[in-house]
């Protein structure tokens, strides 16, 4: 157990005035941003969210004994005031960021697991998850014991852990943290969000190297512009300088839009930087053999000198770029390329480009996390690779996610795809119409079907598809779940995908 006095030791943002000599000796079990989740001895951090405002649970986190109430200094003061008059015997402190005052008092409670481990995160707009599981996958074949933070789940070696969130909480976080270390795990491999740089979850952990995939048009909803997107991106590279690790590691796409502003970003921070890409003038590349539906190859070389020919059961010319962000670890942190070619060779990674259709089928079905223009326009361009008779994309859009990127994926779909099958993703609270309407925008022709229903949009583009033909079922890749205004209902285009085809002979 600790004391208040050791999570905020060595941290300024917090009002000193309020802090008293009695609740630096408080004892400290946990913290909790959650007022249901407070119990005795505990912090409760009131943090503006999105959509709700922590302050209004603080007299909830107040009757579950919480000991302590951190609360934005911001905050209506006569509310503040109220409280701190209603509830004497608690200690309240202002912060100047109660995110970022979460995240320290955090790492300070597991004693900063981090430091003792090494971590490595990945950021960007495309690519994270599958990039994550490449570099597990190279690190395992190190004989290494793996913890896996992102998007389709969480791991400690093999057992996993569940989380609603990409990045979770910077109290999760420290909390998988924490049980990583006590189970003998050696390197953290994690995703980092924007939404989770901006809010500062990913704060106060030692990190040893960061990779940064892309940055396309994405999460404008919560960013409003690419300005403040790509400020949200490179504060990984500012966490990474503040690492108490000495080997401090910046690993970058060359080809990425916005690459010279990331360069100089990461110049100003006096930070070692590598690059990746297809391109030569990269430190490591590939120069493509063969890319087909059934395994991608390439010949990767580090610093000019050709290395080893790699082949990957992971399809697509961005797959292959992912790849070299991890060859690029893989070569800078001196394991062994040789083996580690050999385990990438073997990763698969559910809803990325992921093949449903038989073998013997006389078309080719994939199922894809594509849900960005950039991700939609990668998928269509490698299957067009693949020499098909026909592209059919069915996609949607998500509800009160950004609103701008609906009519660029329409005319993406136009542009690479012969069939186009418009129909719902997650709707959340947002009107069918609506979203329907943004897309439609842009649209230059009435060439595409509108089907409402997820299910039958799938159906319908499979019972279309003729020898020869390539089935893209875009936007929700791993995801067991459909979101409506009323509901959430169990739904995976995999399975779907795979009824649908059981009616076909030969699939």
């Amino acid at each position: 157990m600790k004391y208040f006095k050791n999570l905020i030791k060595g941290y300024d943002n917090l009002n000193i005035k309020e802090i008293t000599k009695e609740s630096l000796k408080l004892e400290i079990k946990s913290i909790a941003y959650n007022s249901k989740l407070v119990k005795k001895n505990y912090i409760f951090v009131a943090i503006k969210g999105l959509k709700d405002d922590g302050h209004k649970y603080i007299e909830s986190a107040i009757k579950n004994k919480a000991s302590i109430i951190i609360y934005d200094i911001s905050a209506d003061k006569s509310f503040i005031n109220s409280l701190k008059e209603k509830y004497k015997n608690v200690c309240f402190v202002g912060s100047k960021n109660p995110r970022e005052t979460l995240a320290y008092m955090s790492a300070k409670l597991y004693d900063e697991p981090t430091k003792k481990m090494h971590s490595i995160a990945i950021t960007g707009t495309n690519g994270k998850t599958t990039t994550s599981y490449l570099l597990k996958a190279a690190l395992e074949s190190a004989k290494n014991k793996i913890a896996l933070i992102g998007t389709i789940k969480n791991m400690i070696g093999k057992s996993e852990i569940k989380t609603n969130l990409t990045t979770p909480e910077s109290i999760d976080l420290e909390s998988i943290f924490d049980k990583a270390y006590k189970k003998n795990v050696s390197h953290i491999v994690m995703e980092a969000s924007s939404q989770a740089l901006a809010m500062d979850r990913c704060d106060y952990i030692n990190y040893d190297a960061a990779i940064f995939t892309n940055l396309t048009e994405d999460h404008l909803d919560y960013h409003i512009d690419m300005k403040n997107y790509l400020k949200a991106k490179l504060k990984l590279f500012s966490l990474l300088k503040q690492s108490s690790k000495k080997k401090k590691l910046a690993i970058i796409n060359i080809s990425t839009d916005y690459f010279k502003e990331i360069k100089n970003y990461i110049k100003k921070l006096d930070l070692k930087m590598v690059t990746y890409g297809l391109n030569e003038k990269a430190d490591y590349y590939a120069k493509i053999i063969t890319l087909n539906s059934k395994y991608s190859e390439y010949e990767f070389y580090a610093k000019g000198k050709f290395i080893s020919k790699v082949k990957l059961s992971l399809l697509g010319e961005f797959n292959v770029v992912n790849s070299l962000s991890v060859l690029a670890y893989a070569y800078e942190y001196k394991l062994d390329i040789e083996k580690v070619i050999k385990a990438i060779r073997k990763v698969q990674v559910s809803g990325r480009f992921e093949i449903v259709s038989g073998e013997k089928c006389p078309f080719i079905v994939a199922v894809d996390y594509s849900h960005t223009p950039d991700s939609l326009e990668n998928i269509l361009v490698e299957s067009r690779k693949l020499k098909p008779n026909r592209v059919i994309v069915v996609f949607g859009c998500g509800g009160d996610r950004d609103r701008k990127k609906r009519p660029i994926m329409a005319s993406i779909a136009e542009k690479y795809a012969d069939i186009s099958i418009l129909t719902t993703d997650n709707q959340r609270t947002e009107s069918i119409e609506q979203i329907m309407s943004d897309i439609e925008k842009g649209f230059t022709h009435s060439n595409y079907k509108k089907i409402i229903d997820r299910k039958e949009a799938i159906f319908e583009a499979i019972k279309e598809a003729k020898e020869n033909d390539i089935v893209i079922i875009a936007g929700k890749g791993h995801e067991t779940y459909q979101i409506f205004p009323d509901k959430t209902i169990h739904f995976d285009d995999t399975e779907v995908a795979r009824e649908a085809l059981s009616n076909i002979d030969k699939c």
